[in-house]
């Protein structure tokens, strides 16, 4: 009671706020990764000064409320009502703290958003955050897709189950059902290449649906049948994957008959050759089973490797002396963790700014700031761009060249990149 009342109310509630600031910039934003004081060279989307100022604010305001007009009564020469007061002071203003980081959090966490979203709208050439139908990727064995249709066609399951199915489209979509962005990617998609996309699927899980059909002990394989006469399969714990699901809309709409109408697979983590197209059948097996491409000596597991992308040819001008490169990265299950990039031959790299995934099934896109100036002095206004990924697993993207036979291509994407005049 006595220092404080030597210092005066005011001062030790500077003193407070400044604990509390000291603490947030040496101790809680370096553990968050952002540098101390948020000052980190990478933190370009997470401004700390809002951080700091609504604690300050925060903790001075409840500690001015709280201390209220004592009275001034004395008792044994003590100010009872004085001593209520700092202590209500200092209750209050210690639960204000929290209240104070949370308002900073959601102040700080919207700005960071809005300027996010500002930067990635900013850069042209970057691929959207979802594919639109149109321009998502087709690959398939045939020249043409297969007429199905809708109203006469049926998904029979069957094999080592105690209820074998036979399902129209009206009982499927009858069925409780998910909406989500999930990301494909061929296994011929070279590094660098286009074949990849994410669009916004809607579907029942395979898995609510085989529990419907009751899988036998001892099962452990899906053999999925298209209408194309393709063949593939998948082990059964990936039917069971939350994400795995029976789509039948593609940005709520019906799939395209070149997408797989009325009904494909989607499996995240595995290649988009797992992912059957105009799928009739499902047989539940109990030994391996080897589909169209890996007769062929394509990959049998067909897991996603890490691969990192640049989308833009032609820098962004961010009008502040600065120039903006962007892209695409895709891990499949375990996610991208950080994303980086070379202007001068790998030599150095620099962290890119990652926007956040909408799930763990789909890619993120990243944009990396640079001195375009500084990055090419002396090839007039182009330099080469290198990026990389690195995986939730904490797995770097590898450097290794490899073709996409037999499973999925490798390497470091490159790019030559124009600066335009200003």
């Amino acid at each position: 009671h006595g220092w404080v009342d030597r210092l005066g109310r005011r001062t030790f509630l500077l003193l407070a706020t400044a604990v509390v600031t000291l603490t947030l910039g040496l101790l809680v934003l370096p553990a968050m990764g952002l540098g101390t004081f948020g000052l980190s060279e990478a933190n370009r989307a997470w401004p700390p000064l809002p951080l700091h100022l609504a604690a300050a604010v925060t903790v001075i305001a409840w500690g001015f409320v709280a201390s209220g007009r004592p009275s001034r009564a004395r008792v044994g020469g003590v100010h009872q009502a004085q001593r209520r007061g700092v202590v209500r002071m200092l209750g209050v203003g210690l639960l204000g703290i929290p209240a104070g980081l949370g308002l900073a959090w959601r102040l700080s966490l919207a700005q960071a958003q809005g300027m996010m979203a500002a930067l990635f709208d900013a850069i042209a050439g970057l691929s959207p955050r979802v594919t639109p139908a149109s321009e998502h990727y087709v690959v398939s064995k045939g020249l043409f897709p297969p007429r199905v249709n809708g109203d006469s066609w049926r998904l029979e399951i069957d094999g080592e189950v105690q209820t074998p199915l036979r399902l129209d489209l009206a009982a499927l979509q009858a069925l409780p059902s998910v909406t989500r962005p999930t990301t494909l990617v061929c296994i011929s998609n070279p590094v660098g290449g286009d074949l990849i996309g994410t669009s916004r699927w809607t579907g029942v899980r395979l898995g609510d649906v085989l529990d419907l059909a009751g899988v036998d002990e001892g099962a452990f394989e899906v053999v999925l049948f298209g209408a194309d006469n393709y063949t593939e399969s998948f082990p059964l714990d990936a039917a069971y994957r939350e994400g795995t699901i029976l789509a039948y809309a593609m940005e709520d709409a019906p799939i395209p008959a070149k997408h797989g109408f009325p009904v494909r697979v989607l499996v995240p983590g595995i290649y988009g050759m797992k992912n059957v197209k105009w799928v009739e059948r499902i047989e539940i097996r109990s030994e391996a089973y080897l589909g169209y491409w890996q007769t062929r000596g394509w990959s049998e597991e067909a897991i996603v490797k890490t691969m990192s992308r640049i989308d833009t040819d032609v820098a962004t001008d961010l009008g502040d002396g600065r120039w903006a490169v962007a892209g695409i990265a895709f891990a499949g299950l375990r996610g991208v963790e950080a994303v980086q990039v070379s202007v001068d031959s790998g030599a150095t790299w620099l962290d890119a700014v990652l926007e956040a995934a909408p799930n763990e099934w789909s890619w993120r896109r990243w944009a990396a700031i640079l001195d375009a100036e500084a990055a090419a002095p002396s090839v007039g206004r182009l330099f080469e761009v290198r990026v990389r990924a690195l995986d939730g697993e904490g797995v770097l993207q590898t450097e290794t060249v490899a073709p996409p036979l037999p499973d999925g291509a490798s390497g470091i994407h490159r790019l030559i990149t124009r600066v335009p005049p200003s």
